[in-house]
């Protein structure tokens, strides 16, 4: 039944709905994108696109909407200046707070009080979840030449 719950908050017309708050008519992807680095921090292009399964050129369009937007900024790696990382900027933060709460509001609007009772340990058992597969998430290291900006 989660994976019900995840798709549906992922499909177009709530995600569009729930990014009606933000003001940015961002595509789904783009929003995903924008997460992912909410969550997962600087992140080189290459494990960007990796975690997307996608190759690096098909990546790079969406990220240059995001820099252009203010969104996320680019920045060369200390130790590999042909590497770009990738951060979230603050109006990205600040977006991804918006979506955040559009579909909290969402969710709790179709809760009941007897459920809202039961949601803090419901909270705790997905965070449970949530972590327990973090290290299986992680990108693999990723050839740096593929990093290199084109």
């Amino acid at each position: 039944m989660l994976w019900q719950l995840v798709l549906r908050l992922g499909h177009r017309s709530i995600m569009a709905r729930t990014a009606e708050t933000t003001g940015l008519a961002l595509p789904p992807g783009s929003w995903a994108l924008l997460e992912h680095l909410h969550d997962g921090g600087p992140l080189r292009v290459s494990d960007i696109a990796a975690w997307h399964g996608v190759d690096v050129s098909s990546v790079t369009p969406r990220l240059q909407s995001l820099e252009a937007e203010g969104l996320i900024e680019r920045h060369r790696d200390a130790r590999d200046g042909r590497v770009s990382v990738i951060t979230i900027a603050d109006r990205g933060r600040e977006a991804i707070g918006n979506l955040h709460e559009a579909r909290i509001d969402l969710c709790a609007g179709a809760l009941t009080a007897h459920d809202m009772a039961h949601l803090p340990r419901l909270v705790a058992v997905l965070d449970r979840i949530s972590q327990s597969l973090q290290p299986t998430l992680l990108a693999s290291p990723a050839d740096p030449k593929e990093d290199t900006e084109r």
